[in-house]
């Protein structure tokens, strides 16, 4: 009695169960109101289900659903083997959940504007797998529509706000359960998941939110959340939205695609700069000796450790900094080979401008002088700092430092990944004098093939003490003699303070050492000069 069989329909009339698989072909299926099919096995449709009753799915094992994009009226799902979708499916006025999940694979579930849907939860809505997606149809402004999509066994909904003029319009979900993938590198708290949104025919707003799980979605903080959205080029929190209570977190959608997603507050900030001891004026770029052929460059936040905390402390900022990827590797570009670590220090810029470091970062500084993130690529992320004007002082572990004059210069810092390096980007190389903070004896000049005039920083300050000198009490020369065990004919090798031309050796005599390029390159052969670092306090 329960094999299988076929069941054709080629005619308008009402049955009340099939205990196998159910085939309808060349005719609308009409379902009375009152009457339930109770399918066991698969349905396959070629055409349309109408009516007013209701297709209850609930079977044993899982159901295949194969209507070729056609219409069911009113679908029902009670499986705890789920429904998996065959083709696209369009469900015009009801979709419940008793038990079970209908997957959709590479297929889609359309969404009438009048499609309502009941008894979503845990382990029972649309799993929205493979390139499938639930699209709702709109026509009339709707408030948080529930679209009850999820992923495994945890239900995590969007809903839909929409208010404007609609043509055709629709508005495509995908509830994806990893991170999105065009996270920012070193953004602090953030949801181990986000959904893709698509906009269709939509002239006015479309705001949506969507519910995340507090158990497992959260790496982090979770009262630090906004919503952000990812337009495909930038991310932007305007509007954004969050409430740790109902766990949800919102954005209006600004873009035909993009994607929600919950971080923290942030801005990215794009900086570049000098250091005199790695820089080679005759092709405008810095040596990477460190990285190549030996790595001496470690591979997490140099200023943390015993050799420089010290003279580097940590403000806002509780994370250590460690690559990310592989950012030492030869780059196509030489270009964005990595020279060293350097140190970041976000300023104020109102009362008393440049006196309160509001946030560090430690970073990588490429051979152009392009100041980038821990995968050597993306500009710095600043975390929990709002967008802003802000002043920014460079340092370096030997090399002394150099600042935006927070009175007169500023950057307007945001989200935005696209002009970080470009209509953002703070340039301390070629800044002039006016928009550099001190005097200017805290940094050096030199040419550049493209750029004509560069600045430089200072190097030479292998004692880490702000200032640069030769003889008398700390001086950097002795420094570099302590490093070598009082041995002036020695030579060290890897990552070193004293390694002032930053070539990955430590040397008092011969060719290219140290001493020498502290006396002639930075005090100008002078043993009584004193270079002085310059910070805004």
């Amino acid at each position: 009695m329960f094999a299988k069989t076929i069941v054709s329909i080629i005619c308008i009339f009402c049955i009340s169960s099939v205990h196998a698989q159910l085939n309808t072909n060349g005719a609308n299926l009409y379902i009375k109101t009152g009457t339930c099919i109770s399918i066991l096995g698969n349905l396959s449709s070629n055409s349309n289900i109408t009516g007013g009753g209701k297709v209850l799915m609930n079977g044993q094992n899982q159901q295949l659903l194969d209507c070729r994009g056609n219409q069911i009226n009113n679908l029902e799902i009670s499986n705890v083997n789920h429904i998996k979708l065959n083709s696209g499916i369009k469900i015009t006025k009801s979709l419940s959940f008793l038990n079970g999940k209908i997957i959709t694979d590479d297929n889609d579930v359309i969404f009438s504007d009048s499609t309502s849907t009941s008894g979503a939860g845990y382990g029972k809505f649309i799993e929205t797998t493979g390139t499938g997606s639930v699209i709702k149809e709109i026509t009339t402004n709707t408030t948080d529509y529930k679209i009850p999509v999820g992923n495994n066994n945890v239900y995590r909904p969007v809903f839909i706000t929409a208010n404007g003029i609609y043509n055709n319009a629709s508005v495509s979900i995908k509830s994806v359960a990893s991170l999105n993938p065009n996270k920012p590198v070193s953004i602090a708290n953030y949801l181990t998941h986000y959904w893709k949104v698509k906009k269709s025919g939509i002239n006015g707003l479309l705001f949506i939110t969507g519910q995340y799980n507090d158990s497992s979605d959260i790496t982090g903080n979770e009262n630090t959340l906004t919503g952000y959205y990812y337009n495909g080029n930038d991310w932007s929190s305007s509007g954004g939205t969050s409430n740790v209570n109902s766990n949800t977190i919102g954005i209006p959608v600004s873009s035909d695609s993009g994607s929600l997603y919950a971080m923290n507050k942030f801005i990215l900030m794009g900086s570049r700069a000098f250091l005199q001891g790695a820089y080679n004026s005759s092709i405008g770029l810095m040596s990477d000796a460190l990285r190549t052929p030996v790595l001496y460059l470690p591979s997490s936040d140099p200023y943390r450790t015993i050799n420089y905390s010290t003279e580097f402390s940590h403000i806002n900022n509780p994370i250590n900094e460690t690559i990310s990827g592989n950012p030492f590797i030869s780059h196509a570009s030489v270009n964005d080979n990595i020279t060293d670590w350097v140190f970041l220090e976000l300023r104020n810029t109102n009362t008393s401008p440049g006196n309160i470091v509001l946030a560090t970062r430690s970073a990588l500084i490429q051979r152009d002088g392009d100041i980038v993130d821990m995968d050597g690529i993306s500009p710095v992320i600043f975390n929990n700092i709002p967008n802003g004007n802000y002043a920014v002082t460079i340092r370096h572990r030997n090399h002394l430092p150099i600042s935006l004059n927070p009175s007169s210069s500023s950057a307007i810092l945001n989200e935005s990944q696209s002009t970080a390096f470009t209509t953002n980007v703070i340039d301390l190389r070629t800044a002039n004098p006016s928009q550099l903070f001190g005097s200017t004896t805290g940094y050096t000049t030199s040419t550049h093939p493209v750029l004509t005039n560069v600045n430089l920083m200072w190097g030479g300050n292998a004692n880490g003490n702000n200032n640069c000198r030769y003889s008398g009490a700390a001086n950097d020369r002795a420094s570099i003699l302590l490093d070598l065990g009082s041995n002036e004919v020695n030579t060290i090798l890897g990552y070193y303070k004293s390694d002032l031309n930053l070539n990955g050796n430590v040397k008092y005599s011969g060719a290219s050492n140290d001493r020498a390029f502290l006396l002639s390159s930075v005090l100008g052969n002078s043993e009584l000069t004193v270079r002085n670092g310059q910070i805004p306090y």
